[in-house]
């Protein structure tokens, strides 16, 4: 008779049969987590992991002009509607979006991804400080401004907190103080850098050949801003290369441009140009709607102009810009010092409106579509 043997567990073989129980519940998260993507269920995201608090600063909500082609347009009595938010803004959350955050609203519970909330708050320069004031005291993890303005204002008022800046729409953040240099700001402010100052004279020549029978060109604009000081010497020299005569208005006011728009003797060949100037874009609307009722053609200096109504566009993309602006968010909530990250610039996109162009009795040449980036038919 074979005695019976006793099987004893080795510390070896226990160690073995605790690895091998590991990868097995290891090995059913595995098969849980692989089901729950096949059938669309959610995963969970962590619950004490608080939204990223973006606070956003712009100038307005600006009026959206009134669509209307001459001042006998069935069309011409529409009134304007407030920009509700920036495009700049819209890029901003549609580019979090693709990099698969969630906006923190109510809709979205339950959907996978880090969550971010965004403030937008929209006014005019003093509405501005004492909202970047309330960002400060509420202790946003970030600010975007938008603008040079809004810009400079949130600088001054977060010199007491470490709060990151991210800015879209300033043509010199070296020359403004906002940054050391382009490579390596060095400071709490980065984002993208735009060169709309530097791109008038492009602007004048696209227009003439768009508008070959340009004689007179109208520039507006705030006295003693250094941009638009800058730019009117770029838009002079082209305009003299090309023979047109410049007439540069000044304004102070929202109603002071009215007044100077209604009472400008407009004439066959004249063109208005849009200039990198806070004020004029901030009230861009008027512009837009005298050069449709008038049928002035107007050039703008970023995309969305041409939506609006300009005759054609050319510039940074705002929507590309607060897109852009998302990769910053995404580095910095991941441990990136805003300083560490260079400002990087946003290519010109070039818009034209054949929609405008029918209203303003204008054939675009065919050569200068084809150098269309966008054609709004």
């Amino acid at each position: 008779m074979i005695p019976a043997v006793r099987v004893t567990s080795t510390k070896s073989d226990r160690l073995w049969n605790n690895t091998r129980a590991f990868q097995n519940r290891v090995h059913a998260l595995k098969l849980f987590m692989v089901g729950a993507l096949l059938l669309g269920a959610p995963l969970s995201v962590s619950a004490d992991e608080k939204p990223i608090q973006i606070g956003v600063l712009a100038l307005g909500p600006r009026p959206v002009p009134a669509w209307h082609c001459g001042s006998d347009d069935p069309l011409a009595s529409a009134t304007p509607r407030p920009e509700t938010v920036p495009p700049a803004v819209l890029g901003l959350r549609d580019g979090l979006i693709r990099l698969n955050y969630v906006e923190d609203r109510p809709e979205n519970a339950g959907m996978p991804g880090r969550r971010f909330a965004l403030d937008i708050r929209m006014g005019t320069v003093q509405d501005i400080r004492a909202y970047a004031r309330e960002f400060v005291r509420k202790r946003v993890d970030m600010i975007v401004a938008i603008a040079t303005a809004p810009v400079r204002i949130t600088q001054e008022e977060t010199q007491d907190s470490s709060i990151p800046i991210l800015m879209t729409s300033v043509s010199d953040p070296v020359r403004e103080g906002f940054a050391l240099s382009l490579a390596r700001p060095a400071g709490f402010i980065t984002g993208v850098g735009h060169q709309m100052a530097q791109e008038n004279g492009k602007r004048v020549e696209l227009f003439k050949q768009l508008m070959p029978a340009l004689e007179r060109l109208i520039t507006i604009r705030r006295p003693g801003y250094r941009p638009s000081e800058e730019s009117v010497q770029e838009v002079r020299a082209v305009a003299r290369e090309l023979k047109v005569d410049l007439i540069d208005l000044k304004v102070t006011s929202r109603e002071e441009l009215q007044t100077v728009l209604a009472k400008m003797p407009w004439q066959s060949g004249d063109g208005i140009m849009v200039l990198t100037d806070t004020f004029i874009i901030s009230n861009v609307d008027l512009v837009l709607e005298t050069s449709l009722e008038h049928r002035v053609p107007a050039f703008g200096l970023q995309d969305y102009m041409a939506d609006w109504g300009a005759l054609a566009a050319y510039g940074p993309s705002a929507y590309e810009s607060g897109a852009h602006d998302a990769r910053y968010v995404d580095k910095i909530s991941k441990g990136a010092k805003p300083g560490d990250l260079a400002i990087e610039p946003i290519d010109p996109t070039f818009v034209v409106s054949l929609k405008a162009a029918k209203c303003l009795g204008i054939s675009p040449p065919l050569e200068v579509l084809r150098q269309a980036d966008r054609i709004i038919r």
